[in-house]
């Protein structure tokens, strides 16, 4: 079984506040990022911008690196605290497999 490296920034912040806490917080950093989504595709399309480097001078752009930034450490924290990061990795893994096979079978 691979042990998951955490941060130990990740671990004190974890531990300081609990999952009550930062389940909570993640389910709000998600938001915040489904917000940060919508709000650069809907300047994308006012803009008729063709590609993302064309928005990186964007405010909306910059938050959207923010809330992503702000989701990946709760994410962290989350399978720290449901003792569940040595699982994700297979997971993903499989994920990944079954979206290429199914590209292949459109392609």
């Amino acid at each position: 079984m691979i042990k998951e490296k955490y941060d130990n920034r990740i671990i004190e912040i974890a531990q300081t506040y609990g999952y009550e806490t930062q389940s909570r917080q993640c389910i709000e950093e998600m938001a915040e990022l489904t917000q940060a989504i919508n709000k650069l595709w809907r300047i994308s399309i006012k803009k008729e911008v063709k590609e993302f480097k064309d928005l990186r001078i964007e405010k909306e752009y910059k938050n959207l690196i923010e809330e992503i930034a702000d989701v990946q450490i709760m994410i962290d924290q989350m399978k720290l605290l449901s003792n569940c990061g040595h699982i994700v990795p297979s997971i993903i893994d499989s994920k990944l497999n079954r979206e290429i096979q199914r590209i292949k079978k459109v392609t």
